[in-house]
């Protein structure tokens, strides 16, 4: 070969060779993690590019005090890492440790450093060497790993794993409780030829069949039947497992008794409806009128405070309607107290028909009824209470042998929204409504008429 072939071919392999800085650089990149060191001379800090990464900062930012790089640690584990770096440093012994740090964008991560003294020809500390590493999956893993482990073997579900073809290589200690099955019976079976019976649904069978056989997860309730044929059902999650290279290397099951729960479901469902009914029932006392079936006093006040203040605060029109029967009191002497509580019956009725679905209509009390009405002058509200005292009037009431008519006066007034509360504007529309009693009854009339 001659001279320049060698020095084409040198040339070819140097350009194949990596650096130090090259392969430390991918061990970096491989293992997640990255060095440091502490000049103890002059308490200068230095962190490799991938320690910046994993605190989330940026490697062009300036090197961290010491104070900085330890505050980077999680409050609780602080102290202990000092003091680790510190027993480190009087020790001149080698260390390795794990905590968690919390990134500048505030995640929490978990790392493991090791690390190590350098000594000058004197035998004192000079540097302090590590390697830092994130480990927050890996630690995740086996947390995870440790906590399945202590759950399969203490739970009272049922668990089982099978291989490809469906036979039983593992159950756990729950799954020989409930069926009665040992380990060396149970154990190279298929749980369905070893669990299913004469009732078990062929059509559930068929479907789990051919989820399995196309490798899919799914969740049935099926019934079992125990070593002893006692019947059982169980809730059923089912789904494929895989091996690193994604291949399906069989299936794991997780079986729950529900059989007292499927006994109880109907009876349950009953109970449940029962108490809505009642709650329900109970609500709708809470805030209407029993006899009426319009809002109640109490709701009134609490509905129309919110409306009367929403309506101030928006400089809106509202309008107050206060009405009472014309000589209601006779109706009671004359018909008996069931006639009266027939008409208060049917005017509740009628009032909910007139009143536009944003009003707040109510009963006051004995023959007295009071309806807000936001977004409403006096003026729409005289048209309101004239269609209402118009429909009272013409509304047939049908008592047990008799069928009477009734009237009532109305008095309506208009907030004035620098003057008025609640109260005042009820006290307005009462007053007029005893003007149009006094004027010859069942007439509207409004506040500040003569």
């Amino acid at each position: 070969m001659t001279i320049s072939a060698r020095t084409e071919t040198n040339k070819k392999q140097n350009n194949k060779m990596l650096t130090d800085s090259d392969i430390l650089k991918l061990s970096h990149e491989l293992t997640h993690s990255g060095h440091w060191y502490l000049d103890l001379r002059d308490n200068s800090v230095l962190w490799s590019e991938e320690v910046f990464q994993l605190h989330g900062r940026d490697p062009a930012d300036p090197q961290p005090t010491v104070e900085e790089a330890i505050s980077y640690y999680h409050p609780d584990d602080r102290e202990r890492v000092a003091g680790i770096v510190d027993k480190a440093i009087r020790s001149h012994e080698p260390f390795s440790f794990a905590a968690r740090i919390v990134r500048t964008d505030g995640l929490e991560r978990r790392v493991r450093t090791v690390g190590r003294v350098k000594l000058n020809d004197s035998g004192q500390p000079t540097w302090l060497f590590g390697v830092f590493r994130d480990i927050t999956e890996e630690w995740q893993q086996q947390n995870h790993q440790r906590r399945l482990g202590r759950v399969i073997e203490q739970t009272t579900e049922l668990i089982v794993m099978t291989d490809r073809e469906g036979r039983i290589e593992w159950a756990n200690p729950a799954f020989s409780n409930v069926t009665g099955y040992d380990a060396d019976e149970y154990q190279g079976q298929v749980p369905g030829a070893l669990l299913q019976g004469p009732d078990t649904d062929p059509e559930t069978i068929d479907w789990m069949h051919r989820k399995r056989a196309a490798g899919r997860p799914f969740n049935a309730e099926v019934l079992n039947y125990t070593r002893n044929r006692i019947p059982y059902w169980v809730r059923l999650a089912c789904h494929p497992d895989y091996d690193e290279d994604g291949e399906q290397v069989g299936f794991s099951a997780i079986q729950s008794d529900v059989t007292t729960e499927k006994d109880n479901l109907l009876q349950l469902e009953r109970e449940i409806q029962r108490r809505k009914a009642l709650e329900s029932k109970y609500r709708h006392l809470a805030n209407h009128d029993a006899l009426s079936g319009l809002f109640n006093r109490r709701y009134f006040f609490a509905q129309g405070e919110a409306e009367f203040r929403r309506c101030r605060r928006y400089s809106s029109p509202l309008s107050l309607l206060l009405l009472d029967f014309d000589q209601f009191k006779s109706i009671n002497d004359r018909l008996g107290h069931e006639a009266g509580d027939r008409v208060i019956e049917v005017f509740g009725q009628l009032f909910v028909k007139i009143m536009r679905e944003h009003d707040l209509p109510a009963r006051m009390g004995g023959e007295e009824f009071i309806a807000l009405l936001p977004e409403t002058p006096i003026e729409g509200a005289y048209v309101v209470a004239e269609r209402l005292r118009e429909a009272l009037q013409t509304q047939p009431i049908t008592l047990a042998n008799d069928i009477i008519y009734v009237t009532a006066s109305i008095g309506i007034a208009e907030t004035r929204h620098d003057e008025d509360t609640l109260q005042s504007l009820i006290n307005r529309a009462d007053g007029a409504m005893y003007l149009a009693k006094s004027t010859g009854r069942n007439r509207v009339c409004k506040a500040g008429d003569h």
